[in-house]
């Protein structure tokens, strides 16, 4: 998007690393191709942080850090990141001014836990009853933690149907720097907050137990971490390029061989059943959030309490 300047409102981890995606990745073609970023902090640590991360653009113009004054930001850019901690979205699109310098613009809210329904209820001029050049586009996008290697699942919320088809477009490119974007519907937006935001931590668990595994048998810790990640890279590649996971499995399994051994092990121990269970246990958690029921939910709320 030439000539236009994107504002991250709350730079800590997610938005620093969307930032880096965007300053280091984009393609000059690309429709997320700003010419300025400002970058919105609370603290004067945050700041130091973000001149130290990005000195060279800050000295160019490219970047500006800016501590407290989101109007200012906010009114000074085209697009703008929703991206502080959960917790602080109805303070800060509370701030006196902040709405009506949001007024016309696309919001990108990366905010876990918060609908874009409810994100529009704290903006008034997000709303269809005023000029369309007027409203303020709300979207909804919710990247998981590998944004911080740039290998993000980024799962972009199904906008209503008068969206800014150019608007979706740069939410697009804007994620596609940071990793991999899936299109969801709303109603499938707190399991995909699960899917692929609980599941890392999922992986992460694996691989430890793997590793301490390794040394148990007397590999070296640093080479079992070598190799357990590198294995895991593989396994996802040939998974990537559209071998079945039952494929795969059976290809590394021989008759009496070593590996079928492991995997009758996991099968007695219910680990398809245990990792089933830990992530419909994520999306139920992920729901009750947004106070919304499904039949294969591990819980229900007690009837009557909704």
């Amino acid at each position: 998007m030439p000539d236009s300047t994107l504002c991250i409102l709350g730079c800590g981890n997610l938005g620093t690393a969307i930032l880096k995606g965007l300053i280091t990745n984009t393609a000059k073609d690309s429709a997320a191709n700003f010419t300025r970023y400002i970058a919105c902090v609370h603290s004067a640590r945050s700041e130091k942080r973000l001149s130290e991360q990005f000195p060279e653009q800050e000295k160019s113009g490219t970047l500006t850090i800016s501590r407290g004054d989101n109007v200012k930001a906010a009114t000074d850019s085209d697009i703008v990141i929703l991206a502080v901690d959960p917790t602080e979205v109805a303070s800060t699109l509370g701030e006196e001014g902040l709405s009506e310098a949001l007024q016309g613009k696309l919001v990108i809210s990366v905010a876990a836990g918060w609908e874009r329904q409810d994100v529009e209820e704290l903006i008034p001029s997000a709303c269809t009853g005023v000029e369309q050049k007027e409203i303020t586009w709300v979207l909804r996008a919710l990247p998981n933690i590998a944004a911080l290697v740039s290998q993000a699942l980024t799962a972009i919320e199904d906008p209503s149907p008068y969206f800014p088809p150019k608007y979706l477009d740069i939410a697009n490119a804007i994620f596609s720097q940071i990793g991999t974007t899936v299109h969801i519907g709303p109603r499938l937006m707190p399991a995909a907050t699960a899917v692929g935001g609980s599941t890392p931590a999922f992986f992460a668990i694996i691989c430890d137990a793997l590793i301490d595994a390794s040394v148990a048998v007397g590999v070296p810790r640093d080479s079992a971490q070598q190799m357990i990640y590198q294995s895991m890279m593989g396994t996802a590649a040939m998974l990537k390029s559209g071998v079945h996971p039952a494929v795969l499995r059976d290809q590394g399994t021989s008759p009496g061989g070593c590996t079928i051994a492991g995997v009758m092990v996991l099968e007695e121990g219910s680990l398809r059943g245990t990792v089933g269970k830990a992530l419909r246990e994520s999306v139920t958690v992920a729901r009750l959030m947004g106070k919304e029921e499904h039949l294969n939910d591990t819980r229900h709320p007690p009837h009557g309490s909704r």
